[in-house]
């Protein structure tokens, strides 16, 4: 553990939940178009269990249909740190109400607010929220976030929750991505990346290597009592005993989420699932987590001999292991020509392309039914673009729809608006843009 991490270990929350702790995923994962930027603790399948705030501070923000996040709350604390909680299904009372009032005042189901200190305090092991499966979520969980206050950075929860779980099981290492760098280095003969799996803790097969070549790991950590693979906190590369790169997947700035693709090779996960993280530094990698030698975590294959590479991957809970392997340095293999890269010729784009000015679809769902019971059901289809705002009225008073989980469709209970029953017929408009900024109005006569 590194002394940052013993410093904010110090700084102990409570567990956002009353069960036994296991995890779905871990902090700073690669995903395709981030870095996983908290702790997805499972929720036994289920929707609906009790989330509790994890320290003193104060609801801060609240977000609905906010990016990923589905619903989620802010909580500031006073020690310096904010903790996040997504995908929720429903808000403690009071904060339900604080959105709805917003959701009135503002004519919008999207939510994006900020609390004062005085709006909604809360204290440690209070119940805040129920788990959910809201927002770009792939079944019932709580994501739970910590971040730094004064730059947003995304924080490694396990530093403050160290007893959150327990974790003996050490990280694994699969498989060895070579890269020779173009026009510059060779690795068993060839100018293309070579992949070289592990037999334990030892290569099947030999490497030999001239020139400019760089490192890259497929590699997951492991916790008991789950079947779910995890990112590696730790990752130090040696040569010759010698460090070349190590990686600390912690105080993340939320910018480098963009650089995911330049320390992950995307293009191999993309057509294999599986994400080989490169040891070297490439062009435009700022990431702070990331510390190369002064060639940029390269390594320069310049002697015929043999090389001692070194791989030392661990967890936060130092559950370390070690991977040592012989590359040879073989001058002879410079010998292949390297291929110049072929132009790829431009292919045909199947599909139909879409108008781009066509607006949004409105198509009322079981209309029949609404007299019988006020549920009013709207799916909403984007033509040219997403969906990304929608409002209802009747007789022009603005009336909230909510949206209905994983699908395109809005909902809204009428007898939980302020529209009071008149038994009469009523107007009912609807109305839904996109993202390109096309707008759709739908009119209809209900009665209430």
């Amino acid at each position: 553990m590194s002394l940052f991490s013993i410093i904010l270990a110090a700084v102990t929350f409570c567990s956002p939940v009353k069960m036994e702790v296991s995890l779905s995923g871990n902090f700073g994962e690669p995903r395709p178009n981030h870095l996983h930027g908290g702790l997805d603790i499972k929720t036994q399948h289920e929707e609906g269990k009790a989330v509790y705030a994890i320290g003193d501070g104060y609801v801060s923000r609240v977000s609905v249909n906010l990016k990923g996040m589905g619903n989620a709350i802010y909580i500031k604390h006073p020690n310096g740190y904010t903790s996040a909680y997504g995908h929720l299904q429903k808000f403690a009372p009071g904060i339900e109400a604080l959105v709805r009032k917003w959701q009135y005042q503002h004519h919008c189901t999207d939510v994006n607010i900020t609390l004062d200190a005085t709006d909604f305090p809360v204290a440690q092991g209070q119940i805040i929220a129920l788990s959910g499966d809201t927002g770009n979520s792939f079944g019932p969980h709580l994501h739970l976030e910590i971040h730094r206050n004064d730059n947003w950075n995304m924080m490694d929860p396990l530093a403050f929750i160290p007893d959150l779980l327990n974790d003996s099981v050490s990280p694994k290492a699969h498989a060895l991505m070579v890269y020779p760098q173009p026009g510059e280095g060779m690795v068993c003969g060839e100018t293309t990346p070579q992949r070289f799996d592990f037999n334990g803790n030892q290569l099947k097969k030999q490497i030999t290597a001239w020139g400019k070549v760089g490192f890259g790991l497929f590699a997951d950590d492991y916790m008991q009592g789950s079947t779910n693979c995890y990112g590696v906190r730790y990752t130090t590369l040696l040569v010759d005993g010698k460090e070349v790169f190590s990686s600390d997947m912690d105080n993340i700035p939320v910018s480098d989420n963009k650089q995911v693709s330049l320390w992950g090779d995307y293009d191999y996960y993309a057509k294999n699932s599986e994400w080989f993280l490169r040891s070297f530094r490439l062009p435009g990698n700022t990431l702070a987590f990331f510390k190369t030698d002064a060639n940029g975590g390269f390594v320069q294959f310049n002697e015929e001999r043999d090389y001692q590479v070194k791989y030392i991957i661990s967890d936060f809970f130092g559950n370390k292991s070690e991977y040592q392997f012989v590359v040879k340095g073989q001058k002879d293999s410079i010998s292949v020509q390297i291929d110049e890269k072929q132009p790829v010729s431009a292919g045909k784009v199947a599909g139909k392309i879409k108008n781009p000015d066509e607006p949004p679809l409105i198509i009322p769902i079981n209309q029949r039914q609404w007299n019988e019971q006020p549920v009013l059901i709207f799916d909403l289809k984007g033509k040219s673009s997403r969906v990304t705002a929608h409002e209802g009225y009747v007789d022009d008073q603005f009336v909230l729809f909510d949206y209905v989980k994983k699908s395109s469709r809005i909902i809204c209970d009428l007898r939980k608006t302020p529209v009071m029953p008149l038994n009469r017929e009523r107007q009912l408009k609807v109305l839904a843009t996109d993202s390109a900024g096309h707008t759709s109005t739908y009119t209809t006569t209900i009665f209430y």
